[in-house]
């Protein structure tokens, strides 16, 4: 985002903002596209991928990435890291966020953790100035969403085990 003045922002830069909108009733095959198109990189590290749009779903400001998120949050953490969202999101007007949390591993601390993360930050950004708009938990096996469209949250099917 480019800056000038009192730090006003303005329009970024239409190379940054390569995402397609993500419509408010987007069917899970487009939502699926659009976690992928996010997140166009090896998942062979921890990383969460932020991404905040406008009221229609579309992109307002550049992607961005965090690193050394806690595994598992305390209450402290989530709020810090919602107040650092919804100052963020002021800054380019944004009216929704999308997050994919990236792990490289799915072993159950990595779900555990994520889930943890989905349900505090869906309960502390529910009525507020900026919407969660998805969560969604990437692996190497693949994407799994565990808040959509800021409604429901979804447990992760317990893994299999041959006996």
């Amino acid at each position: 985002m480019r800056v000038r003045g009192p730090e006003v922002p303005l329009d970024p830069d239409p190379e940054y903002l390569r995402l397609p909108a993500l419509a408010p009733d987007a069917d899970p095959d487009t939502a699926d596209a659009y976690a992928a198109e996010l997140c166009a990189e090896a998942c062979d590290r921890e990383v969460v991928h932020v991404v905040f749009l406008g009221e229609a779903g579309e992109q307002l400001s550049p992607a961005g990435r965090l690193h050394n998120a806690p595994r598992l949050p305390r209450a402290a953490e989530l709020d810090q890291f919602v107040d650092m969202l919804r100052h963020q999101g002021l800054r380019v007007r944004a009216r929704q966020v999308v997050l994919v949390w990236q792990t490289p591993d799915d072993d159950i601390t990595d779900r555990l953790g994520v889930e943890t993360w989905a349900l505090g930050l869906l309960d502390r950004m529910t009525g507020g100035p900026l919407a969660l708009r998805a969560l969604w938990h990437r692996t190497p096996e693949g994407y799994f969403a565990l808040v959509d469209s800021g409604l429901e949250f979804t447990t992760r099917p317990e893994p299999r085990t041959s006996r």
